[in-house]
């Protein structure tokens, strides 16, 4: 269900929990991956199961926070930086948390191949999974950019 409906459903503290349960399937999806020495792109599961859950009918959350803990769990610390300024400038700028997330998971891969080197074959593979990952994003926000048109989605400083 995501963290951002759990905060708006029952309140901060669960939020920020949620938040960090979100955030630490991605991290331990990365985590068992490496350890496990199978495909790094396995660990996108984890976002795929985040936003289609067995235990909610098929649906869940949009998967950002999930995609957030990959970068975490895989040690992208450059492009996880890169993302989150990516995140706080579009979303300021806009005023759409949506629009935030989506631009700057939609842009990691770029940032992803500028900063990690040299071009082996995992990294490649992390390029993709995170452009998968950051169309997926857009995906699932399709319902947050029809209210965007349509002038009903909330901003963060003002009602719509």
């Amino acid at each position: 269900m995501g963290a951002t409906n759990v905060t708006r459903v029952v309140g901060v503290g669960y939020g920020l929990l949620a938040l960090l349960g979100d955030v630490g399937k991605g991290v331990v999806a990365a985590w068992l991956t490496s350890a496990w020495q199978v495909p790094l792109w396995i660990a996108g599961f984890s976002v795929i199961g985040h936003n289609w859950s067995v235990f909610l009918r098929f649906t869940g959350g949009k998967g950002v926070a999930t995609t957030v803990g990959l970068m975490l769990g895989f040690a992208l610390w450059p492009t996880l930086l890169v993302a989150i300024v990516i995140w706080i400038a579009t979303a300021l700028l806009t005023q759409y948390v949506a629009v935030g997330s989506m631009a700057a998971l939609l842009l990691a891969p770029g940032a992803l191949y500028l900063f990690q080197t040299p071009a082996s074959a995992a990294n490649l593979e992390l390029i993709g999974l995170f452009l998968v990952l950051g169309l997926l994003t857009i995906w699932q926000h399709r319902s947050n950019i029809t209210r965007i048109a349509q002038g009903r989605e909330g901003r963060i400083l003002k009602k719509p």
